[in-house]
């Protein structure tokens, strides 16, 4: 098997496919890429078994043949080589690799293509188009905010749903939650609630190009397919909790406030918050809003007054600061409203105006004022 890449190109795609690499398994293959080389063309596979990712690159192909490569060594190569050509030379049989540059050789040893998981056969049932840029948009505005409790499996993912032109895609950890709405000018093939692994969503944004991403559905999995990468993935098969249930109707306290300015209020006061709840509290009024912070532990503490936009009764209510910010910082624009009912119910935040043809709300649960 014998070929030559450019090592900056290489090293483009090769970190494309970083993110579905198991960083420990109890499967050692799994910590290699598949190179498969077909004439000019080298498809390179990743994949844990819940996601897989395949990538292709035009080289300068010689002798096709399949290896199965060591990830970290191969890609930590090719960061630190210049931008140069880089020649492979692989044997097959006893899986040892070899790279030639300008400057040096290298060599490695792989593991034979057979022992490489096959990837299964896709079957769509259903398929739609996005734009990158709006599957990027849901991504940010979503992704974050998954749970990580293995013992709650339908909040690790995001749930994509469809009614006719509108498509939602919600997150939740239980104590936040994002409601992500884009309204379509035709219906969406989806007609099937899914859950999304944010290790999918997560990998395909790093992964995709501009342009169109095709999206297709099985019973069990979802493909994403943009420009030479096609992503495809295990749905999480799980009900989602009835997220409007807990989405307030009656918080009519509204506070308008800029955007970058709570952000880098709240990260300064929250320098002298408890590192154990990370509470601020914010009391607002027609004066304005002040965020305070106290570590009773270590006798720290900080106060700030921010103005804002609210004519409503003087509220106080307590915030995790950690929340809050990742709350902020994942939304756009240079105002934000919050509207709030009482210190015991979440707070919702949404960007100042929304469009008629997208919205998003996110919702933050509070905490108990200390003190």
């Amino acid at each position: 098997m014998k070929f030559t890449a450019n090592s900056t190109e290489l090293q483009r795609t090769l970190s494309k496919l970083g993110g579905v690499i198991p960083s420990k398994s109890t499967m050692p293959i799994l910590e290699n890429i598949l190179f498969e080389l077909s004439g000019g063309v080298l498809t390179m596979t990743a994949t844990d078994l819940a996601v897989s990712l395949t990538v292709t690159q035009t080289v300068d192909g010689k002798e096709d043949g399949k290896i199965a490569v060591p990830a970290k060594r191969l890609m930590d190569t090719m960061r630190s080589l210049p931008d140069t050509t880089a020649s492979f030379i692989i044997d097959t049989a006893s899986n040892k690799i070899r790279i030639h540059t300008d400057t040096g050789q290298y060599q490695l040893t792989g593991e034979g293509a057979k022992e490489y998981p096959q990837i299964p056969p896709f079957k769509s049932q259903e398929q739609f188009g996005i734009e990158t840029a709006l599957l990027r948009r849901i991504i940010h505005r979503t992704a974050f905010a998954v749970s990580s409790d293995e013992l709650r499996p339908a909040m690790m993912g995001v749930l994509f749903q469809a009614k006719g032109e509108e498509f939602r895609a919600v997150a939740t950890d239980g104590h936040r939650l994002v409601k992500f709405v884009h309204n379509f000018k035709r219906p969406v093939a989806l007609k099937k609630d899914i859950i999304v692994p944010a290790k999918a969503l997560q990998v395909i944004v790093k992964s995709v190009e501009d342009g169109e991403t095709t999206i297709g559905v099985s019973d069990t999995h979802i493909r994403f397919t943009v420009g030479d990468s096609v992503l495809v993935s295990r749905l999480i098969d799980e009900s989602y909790p009835n997220y409007d249930s807990v989405i307030p109707t009656e918080n009519t306290k509204l506070l308008q406030v800029n955007r970058e300015a709570i952000i880098a209020s709240i990260r300064r006061v929250a320098l002298y918050a408890s590192a154990t709840t990370h509470q601020v509290r914010f009391q607002v009024g027609s004066d304005g809003l002040e965020i305070t912070a106290q570590d009773v532990d270590f006798g720290g503490e900080a106060t700030e007054r921010i103005p804002c936009s609210y004519s409503d009764e003087a509220l106080e209510i307590g915030f995790n600061s950690v929340y809050m910010i990742d709350i902020l910082t994942h939304l756009d624009g240079d105002e934000v409203q919050m509207r709030f009912s009482t210190p015991t119910r979440a707070g919702i935040v949404a960007p100042a105006g929304t469009g008629a043809q997208e919205n998003v709300i996110m919702l933050v649960m509070p905490v108990r004022l200390a003190g």
